[in-house]
């Protein structure tokens, strides 16, 4: 009998069964070679120690904390392993667009102020009125700087928090 041969049936008779026959059941020979061979021998033991293991019962179902703990590292994990994300890029482009508009109210401020001038330069001295009109032309430029400098912000930061979004979901998706 050859070692294949051995092991073949050694095989056989272990998944035939849930547990592998005893010795005094096999075949003369089988138990002749298997005695004699160390290779066969080894193979045996194999069998013995994967059955052993096969009828242990299974883990169970890891727990929701488990569970939660994983997909938390996974999350750090691919956000360690993706490119930063820019905040400046979107912000620039939306205060770009958003500049657009501060030539029509630069104008619009300076016909105000010109037509104020107009019609209060028979009442009021002349500096006076170039202090209300820089004062005026003053008030409209912080308003407008705070206003194109929060807008594009919020942009970029509601773009950034839908593509954060997105990514959740599709980690969520794949759990």
């Amino acid at each position: 009998m050859t070692c294949d041969d051995a092991q073949e049936q050694l095989t056989a008779l272990g998944f035939t069964r849930r547990t592998p026959a005893p010795p005094e059941r096999w075949e003369p020979a089988l138990r002749a070679h298997v005695a004699g061979c160390a290779a066969c021998s080894a193979h045996l033991r194999f069998l013995r120690a994967l059955s052993a293991s096969l009828a242990t019962e299974l883990p169970t179902t890891p727990s929701p904390e488990l569970l939660a703990r994983t997909r938390a590292r996974a999350v750090r994990a691919l956000r360690a392993q993706a490119p930063p994300r820019e905040l400046a890029r979107p912000f620039l482009g939306a205060l770009a667009v958003s500049l657009l508009a501060l030539p029509v109210a630069a104008g619009h401020a300076w016909l105000v102020i010109e037509a104020g001038r107009r019609l209060l330069a028979s009442w009021l001295p002349e500096p006076l009125l170039a202090w209300l009109g820089l004062v005026y032309f003053g008030s409209i430029a912080l308003a407008l700087g705070a206003l194109y400098a929060l807008v594009p912000l919020g942009v970029a930061l509601a773009r950034h928090a839908a593509r954060d979004g997105a990514d959740r979901a599709s980690l969520e998706a794949m759990a």
